[in-house]
This record gives C-alpha cells, sequence and structure tokens, in this order.
C-alpha cells in the first residue's frame, strides 16, 4: 500500500513539473509575442521616399530598426535598369557614390529578424537634384556696356565668376537671371572663366567653363596724318572700324589748333556710318603746322571698344594755292598767296558731256592713270585709255590731266575732264608745252578748284591768254577723258 502510495505521489510530481514548464514556455512565448509587437521593426534611410532634389554627393545609406534586425538584401538601381549597387545580409548598407545628376534612382531593401521570424521589404524611389540649364553657348562676348547675362532655366543658389577676368555677379530676383560686370580687362581678348555654382538648397554642381571674349578695341585712320603741303581746303577725315555710339558727340572729343595754339574752328559732320569728317570754316590757314588730338577713350564703338592710345597727330599746308577754270574761255588761271602765277588753254567736256561747275578741291592724284568710262564695252560712250599722265580729280571722276592724244586746247573735247597739254607719251606733238606736269607740281591734295561758265567781272583772276594759240585747226583724237 505505501509502495502504490509512493508510486502516485511520484507520478503527481512529476506531472506538476511538466505543468510548470508548459506554463513557463507558454509565457516565455506570450512574452516574445508581446515584445515582438511592442519592439520596433523596420529602416531608417537616406534619402527619404520620394525626395526630389536628393544631394548626389551624401551617401545612400540603410540603417535596420529594431532588435536583432539586419539586412537581408538590397539594391539600388537606376530607373532603366541598371544595378547601382548590392548586397545582402548586412548590418548597415552605405553607397558613397557620388550618384549622377538629375537622375531617378530606385532603393529596394529587404531587412529580417530572424528570432521573431519576421521579414520585410520596402521599395523608395528619389532624384537627384538636376543642374540648371544655361541657354546660349559657352563663348560669349561682352555687351557694349561691358555686361554678360546668364539665363537658366530653373533656379540657380550662390554662383561666382573665377578667371582673369573680374567680373561682379548679380542675380535677379527669380535666381534665374544673372547679370555679370566686367572690369579692368584688356581690349579684343579672350578669358576663360570657371563658374561655380550651387542649387539654392547649398548643392554644390559641377562648375563649368565659359571663355568670354571682350570688344574690340577702336581704330582711327587720319587721311592727313604726316601729310605735307596740302592745299588749304582738302577735309579732315577720321575713319573708324566701325560705328561709334556716341556719333553726336565724336567731333567734341578732338582739338584742332596750330602749332602756335591757336583753335581752328569749322564743322563736324559724318560721311556714311564709320568717317568723321572736319571742314575748317574758310579752309586751313596756309603754310601752317596743324596739331590734332584727342584724350584715350575718347571714342567708345557700338560693341563696347573704345579708342586706346591716344590721337595725336600733326600735317602741315603749303601756300594759299587755288585754281579755276573758265569753260567760256576754256582756260585755266592758277593763283598763289593772292597773285596769278600761270593760266594755261584746257578743253573742258563737249555739249553732251559737259564738265561740272562749282567749288572743289583736289582729293586724289596720280602721276599715270588707266581711265574708263562708266559704259561697259560695246555701250555707247566707252572707251579705255591707258597711260593718262599727271591725274588730279577734283570731284567725283572729274579730273585735271595730260591728254596726248589731241592738241585742240581751247575749246571743248573730253568727256567732262579737264584736258591739258603734256609732253608724257605725245608723240604726235613732242613739242607740245608742259602744263599737265607744271600743275601737277604745282598743286597738292586740298588744294581748292573753282570750275565757273565765266568768271565774275570783278574778278582779278581773269587773264588774257599772252601766247599763241597752241591747237592746230582740224587735228582731232578718238574720243578723250
Amino acid at each position: 500500500m505505501n509502495r502504490s502510495a509512493n508510486v502516485r505521489s511520484i507520478r503527481s510530481g512529476r506531472s506538476r513539473v511538466l505543468a510548470g514548464i508548459l506554463t513557463v514556455a507558454a509565457a516565455a512565448l506570450i512574452t516574445l509575442e508581446i515584445h515582438a509587437r511592442l519592439t520596433p521593426f523596420g529602416m531608417v534611410t537616406y534619402p527619404a521616399n520620394g525626395a526630389a532634389m536628393a544631394d548626389p554627393r551624401r551617401a545612400v545609406t540603410v540603417e535596420p530598426v529594431g532588435v536583432g534586425s539586419r539586412i537581408a538584401a538590397v539594391e539600388l538601381r537606376e530607373d532603366n535598369g541598371t544595378v547601382v549597387a548590392a548586397a545582402q545580409e548586412l548590418e548597415h548598407f552605405e553607397f558613397t557614390g557620388p550618384l549622377a545628376f538629375g537622375r531617378h534612382y530606385i532603393l529596394t531593401t529587404t531587412i529580417e529578424r530572424l528570432w521573431s521570424d519576421e521579414k520585410r521589404t520596402e521599395v523608395l524611389e528619389f532624384t537627384t537634384v538636376g543642374i540648371p540649364r544655361l541657354e546660349g553657348p559657352a563663348e560669349r562676348t561682352l555687351a557694349p556696356d561691358a555686361s554678360l547675362t546668364l539665363v537658366f532655366d530653373q533656379p540657380v543658389g550662390k554662383l561666382e565668376a573665377v578667371g582673369g577676368l573680374k567680373l561682379t555677379v548679380q542675380p535677379e530676383q527669380t535666381r534665374t537671371v544673372f547679370r555679370l560686370e566686367a572690369s579692368d580687362y584688356a581690349q579684343g581678348s579672350t578669358y576663360p572663366t570657371q563658374i561655380r555654382w550651387e542649387t539654392p538648397g547649398g548643392v554644390p554642381l559641377p562648375p563649368f567653363e565659359l571663355r568670354i571674349s571682350t570688344p574690340p578695341p577702336v581704330s582711327a585712320d587720319v587721311n592727313l596724318r604726316g601729310a605735307e603741303n596740302l592745299g588749304t581746303a582738302m577735309p579732315l577725315q577720321i575713319t573708324f572700324n566701325e560705328p561709334l555710339a556716341e556719333r553726336d558727340k565724336a567731333g567734341r572729343q578732338v582739338r584742332i589748333q596750330t602749332e602756335d595754339g591757336r583753335e581752328i574752328t569749322g564743322r563736324w559732320g559724318w560721311v556714311g556710318k564709320t568717317r568723321l569728317q572736319f571742314t575748317p570754316l574758310n579752309g586751313w590757314p596756309p603754310s601752317s603746322v596743324i596739331r590734332v588730338s584727342a584724350e584715350p577713350g575718347a571714342f567708345r564703338g557700338v560693341q563696347g571698344g573704345y579708342l586706346e592710345p591716344p590721337l595725336d597727330l600733326s600735317f602741315s599746308t603749303g601756300t594759299d594755292r587755288k585754281i579755276f577754270v573758265y569753260l567760256d574761255t576754256q582756260t585755266m588761271t592758277a593763283v598763289e598767296n593772292g597773285q596769278t602765277v600761270r593760266t594755261f588753254k584746257v578743253s573742258t567736256g563737249k555739249p553732251q558731256t559737259p564738265t561740272v561747275t562749282g567749288s572743289f578741291y583736289i582729293y586724289a592724284r596720280f602721276p599715270t592713270k588707266t581711265m574708263k568710262s562708266r559704259a561697259k564695252k560695246g555701250e555707247k560712250g566707252h572707251y579705255i585709255v591707258e597711260n593718262v599722265p599727271y591725274a588730279q580729280y577734283f570731284y567725283s571722276d572729274y579730273a585735271f590731266h595730260g591728254a596726248w592724244w589731241h592738241n585742240g586746247f581751247g575749246r571743248p573735247a573730253s568727256h567732262g575732264c579737264v584736258n591739258m597739254s603734256t609732253q608724257k607719251h605725245n608723240v604726235r606733238w613732242p613739242k607740245a608745252p608742259e602744263d599737265a606736269g607744271w600743275l601737277y607740281q604745282w598743286a597738292s591734295l586740298g588744294v581748292p578748284v573753282t570750275v565757273m561758265h565765266s568768271p565774275p567781272s570783278s574778278t582779278s583772276t581773269r587773264i588774257a591768254l599772252e601766247e599763241p594759240q597752241r591747237d592746230r585747226p582740224g587735228v582731232r583724237s578718238s574720243p578723250s577723258p
């Protein structure tokens, strides 16, 4: 009986132990379940899901959250499917990149917790900050006001220009337009300039380079520079390589005076877009040295360049010489310092091709010239005459010159020019007076020329010819200039 009681007692004890173990196990499982439900399980990432302007320089990271959590698998790829990075069974994930600007990425991560048999997969997407697009080419030229405008398709943060060209940056309120103002630069030069910039959020953007050209300098060619023995009527002409920005003020920048400091007055005007002309009132003073000057930077072109070296030149005039042509008597008179020094018989234009009348000056001279008509070959009035000596043009195509092809001086015989006797190339009349050569040596550029039908009755320049007629009646040549 006692043995049976002992057996029952042992069995009962075992049952109570087993029940206790089962109770403890159940409690532990319940505790684990409760702990698992109350313990966080997930991940923290950078960039965040849906980020639209992620910094591509920063690392992409995944940190598991929760006790016992780890990364089972992670994959970072572009939206075109290109895998950028992938890994498995990590405590944490970090991809230092850098990533590309303006690119869309997909980050797929699976985390797990083994002791709670939990697993979770998350897919997040983000886009890195884009690079604003600059409108226009990388080759730029400064505007006439020494400025340069950069226009972007989206706002830009900080922007600075680095290089040999000193530039001040002024953004507009929208920060899509930036005005760069240059100073202290060499004209006609090109400056490589690096643009360093950021996004409005402070993300540095890849620098880019511009090649900025500065306006070419203004140059000026003066027709009378260094000239000697000029006539009193030759205008001063300053020809610029481009139109000027302030045309109306150009003449005021020039100082014209004699060597002893007397100012010379006259009239300024423009001949075309680039030639500035000064006509002295009552002509240049004879037998004088004239100085022309202007300060550096006095003239600024429409492109923004300016005349860098100062304008400083001089020229000299000869004696007071004048030429008078009288159509009624077919004569010409040379006057120097108010005195007649020579008279000539000439041949001016025929009735159908008359010589122009008015006041002019000799503007071009050639020892020998080939003269051509405006009419083309086969047209009425066409001619070409080579070896025309001592040509001195006083208006358009009208000129004084020697005529070796006829000896009919004293009556109209030309196409409008003033024909004069010459020995040069003169085979038929080798003893003809060298009137054209004398006038060429005596005259010069700028000598005033007056052509009139007949002289005023009070003039002292009309002098009767004292020498015999040099023409031979009936002797004619081919049509002459």
